[in-house]
């Protein structure tokens, strides 16, 4: 495996995000004309199960108040997508 920078490493991150982001999208576009109402079943569920898991993703802090993780707000940038796609 290589070893890589963290700017490399960022940059390779946000390029696989933006790559997979396009493909979901398009699949998206593909199921709703095929069939829109399983198809936004199936959209929704996938969205339901990455808010569950930014919920846990969130951690407490002494005080009560959520931390925002790096891990969360990759997590809502994925929900953004996920809505997106059902939006097409």
């Amino acid at each position: 495996m290589t070893v890589m920078s963290p700017i490399a490493e960022d940059t390779a991150t946000r390029f696989a995000f933006s790559l997979l982001r396009s493909a979901y999208l398009d699949l998206a576009q593909t199921l709703l004309r095929i069939d829109a109402d399983p198809a936004r079943e199936l959209l929704q569920a996938v969205e339901h199960r990455i808010a569950y898991r930014l919920g846990a993703l969130a951690t407490d802090e002494v005080d009560g108040t959520e931390k925002e993780t790096a891990l969360a707000r990759a997590a809502g940038q994925v929900q953004t997508v996920l809505r997106d796609a059902q939006a097409a």
